[in-house]
């Protein structure tokens, strides 16, 4: 008797007893490792035959709860070192995490599609299409994340995926439905909920904060998304759109949007006004609120410059700037790195226009207090919120120094610098630690004295320093050597800290010879 051969999977994990090994033999001690390895699973699930739609979302929550270690490990990396992470160092953690994260999305999205009527077997993975949906739509949230955390190109298709996703949610029936995402006291959320934290994240304005403190921005959306707000009718509280059925990201409302039954408008809710009542708990008792689950521990003052931020741009009015830009063409010279900038301010590189570390960025508009630059996306690999840069206008005579602000990618794919300006010029001075002998020129440590603003005159008694990083210190005073005298400097404030300098306020008690 003629029948269909059942098809035996040829997946590696088809057999449970199999995953398990498999999972069991992941390497504890290399992440890397163990989230390519899931990475390629997780792709070959989707195009695996024989796997019956209930046994390949048991292997893609295997593997998702498989990678969880590794994840926190290399995020914590990425966070916590910061701008002390090698270029290829950080390069290759944010390739891992975004793949993983990639591949994950794309699996759960898939596992979706098999709860769908018509599918051999979707009838015992249907009740699950809730969670399902939620962890495909945090997953891609994620992916959105390390993609702000680089201040690269975000996958144009994302929004189109996240917009279908809970597209389908509303048309089913369970966007609203509350349920556990994952194990844990924590893990209840819904669809609608899980959208809106990915909505909001990026309306956030993270393009000038730095990794740490996004990922502080990104707790601190999801501590409030239960009061966000997302409806099909414009209201109160809704100050941004977003078309489901665009592959486009989300925008503020501007000017009036066109009815269409695929536009949803959403907001903040009461969510601005809750963040001060937790600022003003921070600021009395000077601890973070325990409720507030931000992932490790952060400084108050961290965590209240976070929720500030979010508070602006949660409003219903647009931050507007402290000055204003007037449009501009013209080119700027760009050097970075410590070394560079103090040799070039000093002079010491010659013939500039040779120079391979100098770059040539085109200025779009300025202010009083800095710059608006773009640059071509194969240029400024080396770029991040908080970089120092020395600055010089092509046609003009001195040096300055700025520090990047924001980073942007434009439409094309271009990326807009906002640089502000610290200096308009600089000195070459040499620092001794007070009761090291003052030798020759070539001992001590390289700093630039930054010329006095009017609100802080040489009759002040106060000067400004750009030292490399780790050199101020509130306990260290300094012999400073400047135009053939020296000075005793006594540390006040660091007024800023970069991911190579050190900029700091220092008191003169006395001039020698």
């Amino acid at each position: 008797m003629l029948g269909w051969a059942k098809v035996k999977s040829d997946h590696p994990m088809a057999d449970d007893k199999a995953a398990k090994e498999l999972i069991a033999e992941l390497p504890s001690n290399d992440p890397f490792k163990t989230l390519g390895d899931i990475s390629h699973w997780l792709e070959i699930t989707r195009d695996a035959e024989g796997l019956k739609p209930q046994r390949s979302f048991e292997i893609v929550e295997q593997l998702d709860a498989a990678s969880r270690l590794a994840q926190r490990r290399l995020a914590q990396e990425y966070v916590v070192s910061g701008h002390r992470l090698q270029k290829f160092q950080e390069q290759r953690i944010w390739s891992t995490m975004t793949e993983l994260l990639r591949q994950l999305g794309a699996a759960y999205e898939f596992c979706l599609a098999q709860t769908l009527p018509g599918v051999s077997g979707s009838s015992s993975l249907r009740p699950q299409a809730p969670m399902i949906s939620a962890r495909a739509v945090r997953a891609l949230t994620q992916e959105l994340k390390w993609g702000l955390m680089r201040y690269g190109p975000v996958d144009p298709t994302l929004w189109g995926r996240l917009g279908a996703l809970y597209a389908q949610a509303e048309q089913s029936g369970f966007a609203l439905k509350a349920g556990p995402i994952y194990p844990g006291p924590s893990g209840e959320s819904t669809v609608q909920q899980e959208y809106c934290k990915a909505l909001m994240l990026y309306m956030s304005a993270t393009d000038s904060l730095l990794p740490r403190k996004l990922e502080v921005a990104e707790r601190v959306v999801s501590h409030f998304s239960e009061h966000f707000i997302l409806q099909k009718q414009l209201g109160r509280g809704c100050h941004y759109h977003v078309d489901l059925a665009v592959a486009r990201p989300p925008a503020r409302l501007m000017a009036r949007v066109s009815n269409l039954a695929t536009v949803r408008y959403f907001g903040p809710g009461p969510a601005a006004e809750l963040s001060q009542s937790i600022i003003d708990t921070i600021t009395e008792s000077g601890a973070v609120p325990s409720d507030l689950n931000l992932g490790g521990n952060y400084e108050p003052s961290v965590v209240v410059e976070v929720l500030r931020h979010l508070a602006r741009y949660w409003s219903p009015i647009p931050p507007a700037r402290a000055e204003e830009r007037r449009k501009s063409f013209a080119r700027i010279n760009i050097v970075h790195d410590f070394d560079n900038i103090v040799s070039t301010i000093s002079g010491d590189s010659n013939d500039l226009s040779f120079d391979e570390s100098i770059e040539t960025w085109t200025v779009e508009n300025e202010s009083d207090s800095g710059y608006g630059a773009v640059i071509p996306p194969s240029r400024g690999d080396w770029l991040k919120v908080g970089t120092l840069l020395g600055m010089r206008l092509e046609d003009g005579n001195s040096w300055g120094v700025g520090i990047v602000r924001r980073l942007t990618n434009t439409p094309n794919q271009h990326r807009y610098v906002g640089i502000q300006t610290l200096a308009k010029g600089g000195a070459r001075v040499k620092l001794f630690p007070v009761g090291q002998r003052i030798g020759g020129s070539d001992e001590g440590e390289d700093a630039v004295l930054l010329p006095s603003s009017a609100a802080e005159s040489t009759g002040s008694g106060e000067l400004s320093l750009l030292m490399r990083m780790g050199t101020f210190s509130p306990r260290q005073t300094f012999q400073m050597r400047a135009y053939e005298r020296n000075y005793l400097l006594v540390p006040k404030q660091l007024l800023e800290g970069g991911q190579d300098f050190d900029m700091a306020k220092f008191r003169v008690l006395h001039r020698g010879p």
